[in-house]
């Protein structure tokens, strides 16, 4: 887990050097993307948004209200485990286009998750390989942290 919190913090560094306007980071819980995010969002210069504030909404809606979040101007970060699902709504809904200039996807627990939370990255998981050949075909930059 140690080795895995050193190459996010090598990733944070390089994307604050040559940040891209928009950027979705990807994964399943306690995977550092939140803490990612923040450390990219050069003291908060760039707005963050995260599935988290989002929580009161049962997962579809909150997969579709994120999804939104994709069609503003940046410079944004968005993050969180709905990300692989907002992704695959906004793909559905527009047939050509990029919804950023960067996604990062992040699986690899940096904490230990709990079964729950396990689940939850698999649920992930399957979204994000279900959803990747349409991103790579449309020319997504893609970093698999």
């Amino acid at each position: 887990m140690q080795r895995q919190r050193l190459a996010l913090a090598r990733l944070a560094t390089s994307l604050q050097a040559h940040p891209p306007s928009r950027i979705v980071i990807a994964g399943g819980p306690r995977s550092g993307k939140s803490t990612l995010a923040g450390n990219i969002s050069r003291g908060g210069r760039v707005r963050v948004r995260g599935t988290d504030e989002l929580l009161a909404l049962d997962w579809s809606d909150s997969s579709l209200v994120a999804s939104s979040w994709f069609e503003y101007p940046g410079p944004w970060i968005c993050e969180g485990v709905a990300m692989p699902r907002a992704l695959r709504k906004w793909l559905a809904r527009n047939p050509q286009g990029a919804p950023a200039d960067l996604i990062v996807w992040m699986n690899t627990a940096v904490s230990p998750r709990i079964a729950g939370q396990e689940a939850m990255a698999k649920g992930c998981a399957t979204v994000w390989r279900e959803i990747l050949p349409e991103l790579e075909r449309r020319e997504v930059r893609i970093v698999v942290a």
